[in-house]
């Protein structure tokens, strides 16, 4: 059986972080405060091109057309969106992502084009 914790017994206790000696571990060389206003040393000014920039979300790509198929599916309805102008993989992706998010249902990528669970026709207005 471990043994037991010390009652606290009113003196005065020191609570430390775990994170209190991080900025010294990694700036050996730099103190972590300033010791006549007891602030945090202000961050040095990064180069301006220190980090690449993200890279561009793609467009997202107009809808052409929407239509419902029941064929060589089982018996499900799903909803087949159509793009103009044969959009980027990455640009159905993105636009695949968007509509099940803010339609709350599942789809998939056939060919170039879209193709949604259920009936979607009117809903779809949301994600154009």
């Amino acid at each position: 059986m471990p043994p037991k914790k010390p009652r606290y017994t009113g003196e005065s206790m020191t609570i430390t972080s775990p994170f209190a000696d991080l900025a010294a571990k990694l700036n050996p060389t730099q103190s972590t405060t300033d010791p006549t206003t007891s602030q945090p040393p202000a961050a040095a000014a990064a180069p301006i091109n220190s980090t690449p920039a993200a890279p561009k979300a793609p467009a997202l790509p107009k809808v052409k057309s929407t239509r419902i198929e029941r064929a060589h599916r089982g018996g499900k309805t799903v909803t087949v969106v159509s793009f103009h102008n044969a959009p980027t993989e990455a640009a159905l992706n993105a636009w695949l992502n968007m509509a099940k998010k803010t339609l709350g249902i599942g789809g998939s990528i056939e060919g170039e084009n879209v193709v949604l669970q259920g009936d979607q026709t009117k809903r779809i207005d949301r994600c154009r």
